[in-house]
């Protein structure tokens, strides 16, 4: 064997790796642990392989671009998400391209047709609602690499990052149960979504554990904080409203809150709320609120983390990568008030 004959293979195999591996050693991908590091580089100079960067530029034309379509950056989760994401792109020595798609697929759509002008090496992507099967296996036909974060389009098969959405409203609605609670409500499905149907149905999971109807109190609305005050105006309507809160996320939450004070009623006190995320600002709220921790930025990490193995080894196995939420117990969920504790008042 010459030298100008030895490949990337040819390393691989004597070293004992996947080619995929070698190709990150060469480009210092951070991905691969030093000890493979070394004995990859030791075997390169025992194999006299010499690495030809500017032959492999123009032959991989890489652009170390990545695009980041986001559904909803104003929104403070998926802003959490893509910090996560950007610092670890950075730490790859990839550069971030965002597009904020506004719940559009349209702009989703622009945003990825975009990328493949500018070969792009890969797309993390929080689908917008609405957004169809042949969107992004379109991008997949363009052999740009995907991995869907936090969201999931059924019958893509993409690798994917998330934490597990059923287990964060079971055991949200868990906990007020265990207080005591018995009328609970559900402010904030939205059955457009992956991450709306799963928190529901972990909702509903954990009502007919106990025995209970979980269809009594549901509220369909988007996730912002004026739909949860509109939201308990709804419910406080009825004869005998809910005694607990469960809310899709946070701001459907703090928006709950401020509906019970506008009836007179006191957060926790006179109804427990619950929301899911753990937002910066929810241990801050008054009272402060009991909610789900998600941790955002590490969802972002992981997927940045995921779309480099995919790029270094498109033909690898799909991945899942599901975290796991934590309950955080704070001062708006206490134990049931007795009858006649709750006092309404219609909102002046």
């Amino acid at each position: 064997m010459t030298t100008s004959r030895i490949t990337l293979k040819d390393v691989a195999r004597a070293a004992g790796v996947a080619t995929g591996t070698v190709s990150m050693v060469l480009n210092d991908s951070p991905l691969v642990a030093e000890a493979t590091r070394a004995h990859v580089r030791q075997v390169m100079r025992e194999l006299g392989y010499v690495y030809d960067r500017a032959a492999a530029h123009l032959r991989n034309r890489r652009s170390r671009i990545v695009g980041v379509s986001v559904c909803d950056l104003v929104n403070p989760y998926y802003a959490d998400v893509t910090a996560g994401i950007q610092a670890t792109l950075e730490q790859l020595g990839l550069a971030l391209v965002l597009g904020n798609c506004a719940e559009s697929t349209d702009r989703q759509l622009r945003f990825m047709e975009t990328l493949r002008e500018y070969n792009a090496e890969g797309l993390l992507i929080t689908p917008a609602i609405g957004t169809p099967t042949d969107h992004l296996q379109q991008v997949l036909q363009w052999n740009i690499p995907v991995v869907q974060v936090s969201r999931y389009i059924h019958g893509v098969q993409t690798d994917y990052v998330g934490i597990d959405n059923r287990l964060a409203t079971e055991m949200a609605a868990r906990h007020l149960l265990s207080l005591g609670h018995e009328r609970l409500a559900y402010i904030g499905l939205n059955k457009n979504t992956s991450t709306g149907q799963d928190r529901f149905a972990g909702f509903q999971q954990a009502m007919q554990a106990h025995g209970l109807d979980p269809a009594g109190h549901v509220i369909e609305c988007g996730p912002s904080r004026k739909n949860g005050f509109n939201a308990v105006l709804d419910l406080f309507k009825a004869a005998h409203p809910p005694t607990g809160l469960v809310c899709f996320n946070d701001d459907l939450a703090f928006g709950a809150m401020l509906g019970l004070r506008q009836l007179g009623l006191e957060p926790g006190r006179d109804c427990s709320v619950v929301g899911v995320d753990d937002v910066a600002e929810a241990a801050l709220w008054y009272p402060a609120l009991t909610t789900v921790s998600t941790d955002r930025e590490k969802m972002g990490q992981e997927a940045a983390r995921l779309l480099t193995r995919r790029i270094a080894e498109p033909g690898r196995a799909v991945e899942s990568v599901v975290l796991e939420p934590v309950l955080t117990v704070r001062q708006s969920s206490r134990v049931p008030p007795k009858p006649k504790a709750a006092r309404r008042r219609q909102p002046g």
